[in-house]
């Protein structure tokens, strides 16, 4: 087994066909196809399954792949690590539901490292992604919210994969609106008067169901729904549209939408996760510190847990 048959097998998982990702690769396809079944064979397994159409990986592929990406991902911090120069790269990845909170933090590691080089990611994407993102080593630290309603099931993807669930802060639902809407100028919102609406909701993929909601009360009755990835663009569309968004409640005050607090029972504890056999990693703790920061910066529309105040020398014996 060759470190550039697992590069291979990525890139042909990636692609979802052998085709594009000899192209991508500068290969033949004839060569690509054979390295893939070299390593079956010697792994004595079926990783992708052939269609017309591509490939996608089997049950057992899946498997393979993942410590293929742990196996990639160590080699390269190994060869960043004793590079030529001497000097090493400041490598660090965390992937997040949508969180304005995170994306403060990671603005403030990149201007504390900028002097250096370095291979900074910060990955705004699904649930189930996130989890997979710290199981497989692509990321140091993965944030996203638990409340009663998912805990149960996205505890037990978080345990199975042996990760740990951290508290950051307890916030209340908020509902986005429109800033010059009527409902902008309420008090507060009955979850009643959004049926008639559209609800803008973040993409889960299709492995996503209402456990693995970024936003609570994914089962609230509305009039559209409509799923987006990328959270600016929820912002802008929001912004120009009657419909709304249920968040934490914290966002920058000049993207055309408000947060109005919701009538519910529901609360939502944000945290953050990491692997349960997590080495000592100076740069996630340098990250954990401001993001700690940033999440205590926002009270009263937040309320800090333990690690926000331990680390912001705010918790009292």
């Amino acid at each position: 087994m060759q470190l550039q048959q697992l590069r291979y097998l990525i890139t042909t998982a990636e692609c979802g066909s052998v085709r594009a990702a000899a192209q991508k690769l500068y290969l033949s396809q004839s060569s690509l196809s054979v390295a893939i079944r070299d390593l079956e064979r010697e792994l004595g397994i079926t990783i992708f399954k052939r269609t017309s159409r591509g490939v996608s990986p089997t049950d057992e592929g899946l498997e393979a792949i993942s410590y293929a990406r742990q196996i990639v991902d160590q080699a390269d911090l190994m060869l960043s690590r004793f590079a030529e120069n001497g000097e090493s790269e400041v490598r660090f990845a965390v992937s997040s539901q949508h969180y304005e909170v995170v994306v403060e933090a990671f603005g403030d590691l990149l201007d504390a490292h900028a002097e250096r080089a370095c291979r900074l990611t910060l990955s705004e994407t699904s649930t189930i992604q996130v989890i997979r993102d710290v199981h497989d080593h692509r990321s140091s630290v993965g944030v996203i919210y638990l409340n009663d309603y998912n805990r149960h099931v996205v505890g037990r993807s978080i345990e199975s994969n042996g990760l740990e669930f951290r508290p950051l802060f307890i916030a209340r639902p908020h509902v986005f609106v429109r800033a010059d809407s009527e409902l902008a100028k309420k008090a507060s919102i009955r979850p009643e008067e959004l049926s008639a609406m559209t609800r803008f909701a973040h993409l889960q993929g299709t492995e996503g169901s209402a456990y693995f909601a970024e936003e609570p009360l994914a089962d609230l009755p509305c009039h559209s729904h409509v799923a987006l990835s990328d959270n600016g663009s929820l912002a802008r569309l929001l912004s120009e549209h009657d419909g709304y968004n249920i968040a934490t409640g914290i966002y920058p005050s000049d993207r055309g939408i408000v947060p109005v607090p919701l009538e519910t029972d529901e609360i939502m504890k944000v945290g953050y996760l990491i692997r349960q056999d997590a080495a000592t990693d100076a740069l996630r703790e340098e990250f954990l510190d401001l993001l700690c920061t940033h999440c205590a910066s926002h009270e009263p529309m937040i309320k800090p847990c333990d690690e926000v105040l331990e680390r912001t020398g705010r918790l009292q014996a």
